[in-house]
């Protein structure tokens, strides 16, 4: 696998774990929450909107772990627990960056959160606990819940 070559590279292995570490699901669920309060006292119009759509986003994302059932990758020194298909980490990461992307237009924040975006995804294939599909399926889910929501979003405003 091609992110194991870099094993030996320290301050690597140990950015991605502190990321998939801080970022695990509820942590991100708990960082999206206060944000969210944050960002409903900005008076946004589409608050709940956003906000029922990432609380659906999770919930359908682990609906989908028990309907697909997929195997975690067999990696040696891995250990989790669970199915591998979709990604909860990178969705749940995703949740709270599309959160931040509305509240934040400034260019370099987001592309922060875009490079960290990536990185979680690397994070979960670095250590064994998904494959590349379970990390890019999470991110075209987030995308087609996005679309979902903007449509819903342009009806209202009509």
């Amino acid at each position: 696998m091609f992110l194991r070559r870099f094993e030996d590279v320290g301050w690597l292995h140990a950015f991605l774990s502190f990321l998939s570490e801080v970022f695990k699901p509820f942590n991100a669920v708990i960082i999206f929450l206060v944000v969210s309060v944050i960002h409903y006292f900005k008076k946004d119009a589409h608050f709940w909107l956003y906000t029922i759509g990432a609380g659906f986003s999770l919930a359908a994302g682990a609906a989908m772990k028990y309907i697909f059932q997929r195997a975690r990758p067999d990696v040696e020194h891995a250990s989790f627990d669970g199915f591998s298909f979709p990604s909860m980490h990178v969705l749940s990461f995703l949740v709270l960056v599309i959160l931040l992307f509305r509240i934040s237009r400034n260019i370099y924040i987001r592309t922060v959160l875009v490079i960290m975006v990536i990185s979680m995804m690397a994070s979960r294939i670095y250590l064994g606990a998904h494959y590349l599909t379970d990390t890019v399926a999470s991110v075209i889910f987030m995308a087609l819940i996005l679309h979902v929501l903007e449509a819903v979003k342009n009806r209202f405003q009509r």
